[in-house]
């Protein structure tokens, strides 16, 4: 049975962009396509829209660094941690689980996964 919705999905091929909708032969099925523009295609469709992220704050408590504030901008892929005096600003490095980030030679590494994040993979801090 065929949804009475509206439904619209981009499809990518090498002769330009094509827009498929629902078709108006429902006892076949079919699917019309037809030619559209990218401009045509509405924002939330096309993969160059921006995302409207915030970067959002979150406190760790550690053993030894003792509180570490950290300010992640998902946009950006970055993280800014704030740790007495020493600020550190981290890019998002290669992770397999979680989200690592890292220096720019990958000599410090804050590596974040749930509600637990390590500094150099020895020290475990505490998200507040």
């Amino acid at each position: 049975m065929i949804s009475k919705s509206k439904w619209f999905l981009p499809l990518l091929f090498a002769s330009g962009i094509v827009q498929a909708q629902e078709g108006v032969t429902p006892s076949t099925g079919q699917v019309e396509i037809s030619r559209a523009k990218v401009s045509d295609i509405p924002a939330q469709y096309r993969s160059d829209a921006a995302k409207p992220r915030k970067p959002f704050a979150v406190r760790y408590t550690c053993p030894d660094a003792g509180r570490v504030y950290v300010v992640f901008d998902n946009s950006q892929q970055t993280a800014t941690l704030e740790m007495g005096n020493t600020t550190r600003y981290l890019k998002q490095g290669m992770s397999a689980s979680g989200a690592r980030y890292v220096n720019s030679d990958e000599s410090y590494v804050f590596w974040v996964k749930g509600k637990e994040a390590t500094i150099n993979g020895r020290e475990t801090c505490v998200a507040d």
